[in-house]
């Protein structure tokens, strides 16, 4: 089997929640690319571009009234091979990770709430603050970077000491990555991408309020739209396999009970406990965890 022969197998055969928002953001562009390419042939690009827009976010809320399905589509829209290559390769990445733990129905929800909450921080932005007046009947919002940021937020808020290798070579934890990525944003506003800006915040908050609310840390406004994304999403895989929690390999027996012991002393959950809840997690899912395996592993990621 060559490697593209396999790739499209695990797109097409797979039930995982990530290999089937790539596989839907990747066949998206390539129609609406063949479809611009077509009538770029006929000199009819200016009606192409038109007609693409049905599909973004507008700016203007009037105009919106009359698109209300864009808050979904436009998480699936990219404009150029970079904006998409970017963000698929960012969303594989933390996808992946927040998959591993909570498994696909999940991944859906966050990617889809994240979206929708982003396309609706625009969309307010846009409409209140003067500094967008002139450009409102102009701007639109196109993109999964406000979906890619809510799975950021919600990986880094479920297991923020979790480290990760950037570019490779710099080992940084999941919290640090996803704080510098929002800092990033809050500087651009002003002077990069406003509109992608602030629906990159609003994924951000709801990754990390929707965390925090399968937690039982927080009670969230959202949970309605929770419950009718839920409805909506085919039924869940299961976790393909356990993560070593916080990347840490026992070598041998010996390291592992030593490190029980450190634990132990500390007054943290041995690695034998953490072991036992991600079994769990990988046969069952989060929900299935009880109130005091969920403290464990709350303590655990301090």
């Amino acid at each position: 089997m060559t490697l593209w022969e396999e790739i499209k197998y695990k797109m097409l055969n797979s039930s995982s929640a990530v290999n089937q928002i790539v596989l839907i953001n990747l066949v998206v562009f390539a129609v609406v690319s063949i479809f611009k390419l077509s009538l770029f042939f006929f000199n009819l690009s200016e009606a192409a571009n038109a007609a693409i827009n049905y599909l973004y976010v507008p700016g203007d809320f009037k105009l919106f009234l009359f698109r209300i399905w864009t808050p979904i589509t436009y998480q699936f829209m990219h404009t150029g091979i970079f904006h998409i290559l970017f963000n698929m390769l960012m969303f594989y990445f933390m996808g992946t990770i927040l998959h591993d733990f909570l498994g696909s129905k999940k991944v859906w929800i966050t990617y889809l709430g994240g979206g929708i909450i982003g396309a609706l921080v625009f969309l307010i932005s846009y409409s209140i603050f003067p500094v967008f007046a002139a450009s409102r009947s102009l701007g639109f919002l196109v993109g999964a970077s406000g979906s890619v940021m809510a799975i950021t937020a919600a990986a880094a808020t479920l297991i923020p000491e979790f480290e990760v290798m950037l570019f490779g070579v710099f080992r940084v934890k999941l919290k640090w990555l996803a704080l510098g990525l929002i800092l990033i944003d809050i500087a651009g506003i002003p002077s990069g991408n406003p509109g992608g800006g602030i629906a990159h915040l609003g994924g951000a908050f709801f990754g990390m309020l929707y965390i925090l609310s399968i937690q039982g840390r927080v009670n969230n406004p959202f949970s309605k739209l929770f419950n009718n994304l839920n409805k909506i999403i085919p039924k869940s895989s299961k976790p393909d396999e356990k993560i070593i929690y916080r990347e840490k390999v026992y070598s041998n027996t010996e390291s592992k009970k030593a490190n029980n012991r450190q634990a132990k002393r500390n007054g943290r959950p041995n690695q034998d406990e953490i072991d036992a809840i991600l079994d769990k997690i990988s046969n069952s899912g989060y929900d299935s965890l009880t109130k005091e395996e969920k403290e464990i592993l709350f303590r655990a990621s301090e």
